[in-house]
């Protein structure tokens, strides 16, 4: 019968080790030629990254600061309106958490200091 203490040495965790088979693992991978799927949060980052890129819209500055101002907090009119359905369906669901007033600021603080043209439009 083994020892004790040399069953919890087998058992303990070591993060450098881990990290050295991670990498070998990687190596082994890319020597032949396989190739990993990214993840499902990694494609849900890639998709947003380019969700909120490609689509940049014009729209009158006044009129996106009054709904971020007034209701885009509790239900992201002002992403609505910026024709960004899937962000304004997101603050909606999550009104009661609060992080719809803490992006609504944060979409204040981007739209504040940009200056419209001479239609009075901005690129959001």
């Amino acid at each position: 019968m083994p020892d004790d203490k040399n069953i919890s040495e087998q058992n303990e965790f070591d993060p450098r080790r881990m990290i050295e088979l991670e990498e070998e693992l990687i190596a082994l991978k890319q020597k032949q030629g396989i190739e990993e799927k990214p993840k499902w949060w990694q494609r849900l980052g890639d998709w947003y990254a380019d969700y909120t890129v490609r689509s940049k819209v014009l729209v009158n500055r006044k009129k996106y600061i009054r709904l971020a101002w007034t209701c885009g907090w509790l239900c992201g009119s002002h992403r609505f309106y910026a024709h960004k359905p899937v962000l304004g369906t997101l603050y909606l669901l999550f009104f009661w958490t609060g992080a719809p007033f803490a992006m609504t600021l944060i979409d204040l603080m981007i739209a504040l200091p940009m200056k419209p043209d001479d239609n009075g439009m901005i690129l959001i």
